[in-house]
């Protein structure tokens, strides 16, 4: 950080990046996220030779470093390239929501069996966030506080997903306004599903943790290490850098939101990229988060979720959103707009001095423009080349557990075997509509309907 920044910091305002058209694209320096501690993580060294692996694994986001670590673990050489340093992108810039349930089943329906695998895998492995943090013991502020979501009046949706998941073994409970009270402090809320499963977890300190783990199982990993070229070098591929390259008989490429590449741009098209934006608060006073909320859930707001809110352990509030069009860089704006939300919900927090500590932006693939059809996607780009992206906003939980799953097929030669199935890339339709509809129209009328009380 520079001394101008440091010195915009220190004097009470928030620290911003000097160039607005890197909120606009979400590559803001993750040092501007709120997420790092008070200094970022150790680098990993750029690549600077030629190497042989069996796996060569580019991109060291959630779902790269969890399929590193589990390759590692099942004794296979894997080499992981991160253009970056690790957690870098979406991976270390989310709103730290450790979410157990999947936003709609209907996209399951197209999988061979239904869908059946992912579900019980998915439901067996619901806790992979804070599973992974007691085996290698990561430091990630995880905590499995639980999950609200909560709504100013009942909805049928509502009690709908809480019958089919608790039918699914889940832990859960339907609650109406004095249970809201008690474990918010609002009575802003009126009817909810409180799950007493998921939590919270700093994703940056999570993803750096996994990929820390993987080069102790014997994984070797490069940062400031862009890949320039993916070639065919007879039954094997040559991942090359500036400055080294890596061949390897597979290639499994999880840049998600950062897919744009030369060797491979049609996967590019095969998402709807939206940018959002985080924001997290100074450390508030115990006293007043025990106000505001005493049980320390994760909260999301149904069903517009505009501020889906953690407390994490420095006793900051930590939120994200969807910035308006052309002012992603507007750090003053959107926090306005989350001290009015928290100022009109919590009685406590109305003549509360609260302060913005981090602003930052961030990209989402998307593999639908339906979010809740939204789900990762596995793609074969050619032989020996597997792409897994389009991770959307679910990331905490899927790219462990995909990575994870994938690292089982691969160390089987059986990349089909897979949770995801296999597919060819896709070019999405209107890619660009997506971001204008949900920026230009559903967030401003999700904001007028939060404040008009309407949702």
């Amino acid at each position: 950080m520079n001394r101008s920044i440091e010195q915009h910091a220190s004097a009470g305002r928030v620290a911003q990046f000097p160039v607005a058209q890197a909120y606009e694209s979400g590559v803001v320096p993750i040092r501007f996220s709120g997420w790092p501690a008070a200094q970022l993580s150790p680098a990993y060294a750029a690549l600077d030779r030629d190497l042989d692996s069996d796996v060569v694994v580019i991109g060291a986001g959630l779902a790269g470093a969890s399929l590193t670590l589990h390759l590692a673990e099942k004794g296979i050489e894997v080499v992981l390239l991160e253009a970056d340093q690790p957690a870098s992108g979406a991976s270390g810039r989310n709103a730290g929501h450790v979410q157990p349930y999947l936003g709609s089943l209907e996209p399951l329906r197209a999988h061979a069996d239904g869908g059946r695998r992912f579900l019980d895998t998915f439901i067996a492995h619901r806790g992979i966030v804070f599973d992974l943090c007691r085996k290698h013991g990561l430091e990630a502020d995880a905590a499995p506080c639980g999950m609200l979501e909560a709504a100013i009046r009942p909805h049928a949706a509502l009690e709908r997903q809480a019958q089919q998941w608790k039918a699914l073994g889940y832990d859960l409970e339907v609650v109406g306004a004095d249970a809201l009270r008690d474990m918010l402090g609002s009575p802003a809320y009126r009817h909810g599903i409180h799950w007493r499963e998921g939590g919270r977890v700093n994703p940056y300190l999570f993803t750096h943790g996994l990929v820390a783990a993987a080069v102790r199982g014997g994984a070797r990993v490069y940062g400031n290490s862009c890949v320039l070229a993916c070639e065919r070098e007879g039954a094997r591929w040559r991942v090359r850098t500036a400055t080294g390259s890596v061949r390897a008989a597979r290639v499994v490429i999880c840049t998600n939101g950062h897919a744009g590449n030369a060797f491979f741009p049609e996967l590019n098209r095969t998402q709807f990229p939206l940018v959002a934006c985080g924001l997290a608060t100074r450390p508030l006073p115990k006293a007043l988060l025990d106000a505001v909320n005493p049980a320390r859930v994760a909260l999301m707001q149904y069903p517009a979720g505009l501020y889906p809110l953690v407390i994490d352990g420095r006793g900051r509030l930590v939120t994200a959103t969807i910035p308006g069009p052309g002012r992603a860089q507007s750090a003053q704006t959107h926090f306005d707009y989350f001290l009015r939300y928290l100022r009109r919900t919590y009685p406590a927090l109305r003549e509360a001095p609260i302060e913005l500590e981090s602003y930052w932006t961030g990209m989402t693939a998307n593999s639908s423009a339906v979010y809740e059809a939204s789900y990762p996607k596995l793609f074969q780009v050619a032989d020996g080349v597997l792409a897994l992206m389009n991770l959307g906003s679910w990331g905490n939980v899927m790219g462990p557990l995909l990575g994870m799953s994938l690292a089982g097929a691969l160390a089987e030669d059986r990349p089909d075997a897979a949770l995801l199935p296999l597919e060819t890339p896709r070019a999405v339709r209107f890619q660009g509509l997506f971001e204008t509809k949900i920026r230009r129209v559903m967030i401003p009328v999700a904001r007028l309907a939060d404040r008009l009380k309407l949702v």
